[in-house]
């Protein structure tokens, strides 16, 4: 036994409910364990028990119970030595990376460690060639990519040579090459069976083959069940379901088809394609005539003060009413700036922008919107400024499932917690141009659920909903048009289903979603499969199947 929580009660600090409510979990050595539940379930809040940075560093209130890690008590140890049993790779490699230099930052933890030089060499050495960090990496840190420093940040977990790990949304903040780029990482490590890891991640797929067990924490933050993926994924999907938990894409399609196995990648689910789709299935195509145009951008460009290059350069586009627009491409291609100069935010180096009506705009990083002491006051804050209420404040905090934390201070909520105010916050005034950057960072299928259905409805009512975005299957169930930028430029403009049929779309940093991707593998052996961009998209075509057939 590596690790073991016995009815583990913790709760942070200005908060009535536990983030952890008796809970009971345990993690076997060389376990490859999956950690899911719905946001708020604590999940983060239990990684943060396992390095010791709770109670250690951060206060919460130890309200009952014992995590012990390596036979050792966690409140008992010293933060030291339970660094070096447990590392924890966090979502923002940003918040990680503290030197300049690539070899540096990996030396960090290991200078701490009073390690001579020849060692430490063997160390880096060993943890670059763990990560993939080969030779062609560049030296300075702010020349990577973000799937490039998440890289570094494992990297430097490694060089410390702890018995285990814990990945906490590790892909989160990156583009689906980032993505790829740590989950092969995470895989190569894992086939090692070197140590343990705790894996908290919603991008479930390309993890299958590599998970031993799935540990399931309900709404209170207690252990809800756990099994082999399996048995959850395919025998207790409808459980999941209800607590609105992320699930794997291909197990869902599997599910559609009607097989009672999962596959445990897109080849496996190309050939369940192949085997299942029933011939024939219409394909209906609806395009949505355009709105009058909202927001119109021509030969837009901007540099920011002290760069040497235009963060976007020469872009047109034009929105228009009652449409979803999804910006995407990889981190650095320009996607934030330009939603920003679209909203007024940013004034263009050159060309112009035009606006018909108010826009809202909903940031990436939404803590840095925030003007108010209380939820409550946060969702109001337009009146104070002269701006019309036209929704209800308290309604909105209802629907976005924060009436219960009316009165706490936005600072304090979670990630998933504090985007949700900010979108009820844009919402408030009901703007003719909603844009929102990564407005499914840190949500689960729940609050997921519950945007799109919101974001639908905005679009029903003749809003302009763009959206900046790396999540390719958001793209495919709700956007109307997509726009895919690289290096500043837009280089594509026209329906998900046409982006996805693109051959360079790596150009743009994007990869296929996972479902997507089995339609695609399986068209490639036989035509007759149809090149559908995803889930939604397979239910219509066997819901139109079905009603022809009746």
């Amino acid at each position: 036994m590596f690790a073991r929580a016995q009815s583990l009660t913790v709760r942070h600090i200005g908060r009535k409910r536990p983030a952890l409510r008796s809970l009971d979990l345990e993690w076997e050595e060389g376990e490859r364990l999956l950690l899911l539940g719905p946001s708020g379930a604590g999940k983060s809040t239990l990684a943060l028990c396992l390095d010791g940075l709770i109670p250690h560093a951060l206060d919460a209130h130890w309200e009952s119970g014992t995590l012990t890690v390596g036979g050792r008590d966690t409140r008992a140890a010293t933060l030291a030595e339970l660094t070096r049993d447990v590392g924890v790779l966090f979502q923002d490699p940003e918040t990680q990376l503290v030197m300049l230099e690539t070899d540096d930052e990996i030396a960090f933890g290991l200078e701490n460690l009073a390690l001579g030089r020849d060692e430490m060499g063997e160390r880096i050495a060993e943890a670059r060639a763990a990560t993939g960090l080969g030779p062609a990496t560049p030296r300075r840190l702010d020349a990577l990519s973000g799937g490039t420093k998440q890289r570094v940040a494992l990297a430097s977990l490694l060089a410390m040579r702890p018995r285990a790990l814990v990945l906490d949304e590790p892909t989160a903040n990156l583009d689906p090459i980032g993505a790829r780029e740590v989950i092969t990482a995470f895989a190569a490590l894992a086939l090692r069976r070197e140590r343990s890891f705790l894996v908290i991640e919603h991008r479930l797929d390309p993890l299958l083959r590599f998970i031993d067990r799935v540990a399931v924490l309900g709404d209170e933050g207690h252990l809800a069940f756990t099994g082999d993926p399996e048995a959850i994924f395919m025998g207790r999907a409808g459980e999941l379901d209800r607590l609105g938990v992320w699930q794997p894409e291909l197990a869902e399609l599997a599910r559609i088809l009607g097989a009672d196995r999962m596959p445990r990648d897109v080849d496996e689910a190309a050939a369940l394609l192949i085997d299942r789709w029933p011939r024939g299935a219409p394909v209906r195509s609806e395009r949505r005539p355009p709105g009058r145009i909202t927001v119109a951008a021509r030969g837009v460009a901007h540099r920011y003060r002290g760069d040497d290059r235009d963060a976007v350069s020469g872009a047109t586009l034009e929105l228009h009413e009652a449409e979803i627009s999804a910006i995407v491409g990889a981190n650095g291609a320009g996607k934030s700036t330009l939603g920003l100069l679209l909203a007024g935010v940013l004034r263009p180096s050159r060309g112009t922008v035009d606006v018909s009506g108010d826009v809202a705009y909903v940031f990436q990083y939404p803590e840095r919107g925030f003007l108010a002491t209380t939820v409550r006051d946060e969702v109001r804050y337009a009146a104070t400024i002269g701006r019309r209420i036209a929704r209800d404040p308290d309604a909105l905090l209802e629907r976005f499932g924060l009436a219960r934390l009316a009165e706490a201070n936005p600072h304090s909520l979670s990630h998933g917690e504090k985007r949700r105010l900010s979108v009820a916050s844009a919402l408030v005034t009901s703007p003719t141009v909603l844009i929102l950057d990564e407005p499914t960072f840190g949500q689960d299928l729940r609050n997921t659920r519950e945007l799109v259905t919101i974001l639908r409805e905005e679009r029903d009512r003749g809003t302009t909903v763009v959206l900046i975005t790396h999540d390719l299957s958001l793209v495919a169930e709700l956007a109307d048009r997509a726009v895919a930028m690289a290096d500043g430029a837009i280089g594509f403009v026209g329906s998900p289903a046409e982006l996805f049929q693109r051959p360079d779309l790596a150009r743009f940093g994007l990869a296929l979603p996972p479902a997507a991707s089995a339609f695609a593998r399986a068209r490639e052996r036989d035509r007759t499969i149809p090149p559908l961009t995803g889930l939604d998209a397979a239910r219509a075509a066997l819901g139109a199947r079905e009603a022809v057939r009746t």
